[in-house]
């Protein structure tokens, strides 16, 4: 009994499937018609974000604007190494009010090292996302100006495929350079 609607199933599957294959079939080609006569390109707007040379300009000069307070952070973490070195040579030699200053000392110095790193963190990653979003602007400025020169239809910014043909990446590099 059971293989029997196994098989009247499947039957009928594959009567629904035969029926429905002609319709798909003349849909897909209408669809490739109205494909051809619409203007669609590709822009793939995260490369430009990471791999455009204006990009990496920007990235460039915003660690340079770091780097000084990176340095001063880098000095603080040498100098809390050394004190904790010396903490552990001098310990045998050391009174226990002694040790416990130094380590208070320490303590207080980490404390503020992994704060002025955080801040750091949280005003770099800041500054990137500003200048992310002022360049993100721009390359949105830049579509819609080719947008309308070159009468685009429909500008993709995802894609999981697409033909080199349609990408117009480069030409939005270009333009984002002047």
């Amino acid at each position: 009994m059971k293989t029997y609607t196994t098989r009247r199933a499947l039957l009928w599957l594959c009567l629904a499937l035969g029926g429905a294959l002609p319709a798909l079939a003349a849909a897909q080609e209408n669809g490739r018609n109205i494909a051809r006569e619409a203007r669609i390109v590709v822009v793939n707007v995260e490369r430009l974000l990471s791999e455009s040379p204006r990009a990496q300009a920007l990235s460039a000069s915003i660690d340079a604007e770091f780097a000084p307070r990176r340095q001063q952070i880098q000095a603080e973490v040498k100098r809390l190494r050394e004190l904790s070195d010396k903490l552990g040579q001098d310990t045998p030699n050391l009174s226990d009010r002694e040790h416990l200053a130094r380590s208070r000392e320490i303590g207080d110095l980490e404390r503020a090292v992994r704060r002025d790193q955080a801040i750091l963190q949280e005003d770099l990653l800041e500054r990137k996302m500003q200048e992310r979003s002022r360049m993100a602007e721009r390359i949105n400025e830049i579509i819609a100006s080719l947008r309308t020169r070159q009468g685009i239809d429909l500008v993709l910014t995802r894609t999981i495929w697409h033909r080199p043909a349609i990408d117009i990446t480069d030409k939005v590099a270009q333009e984002l350079e002047k």
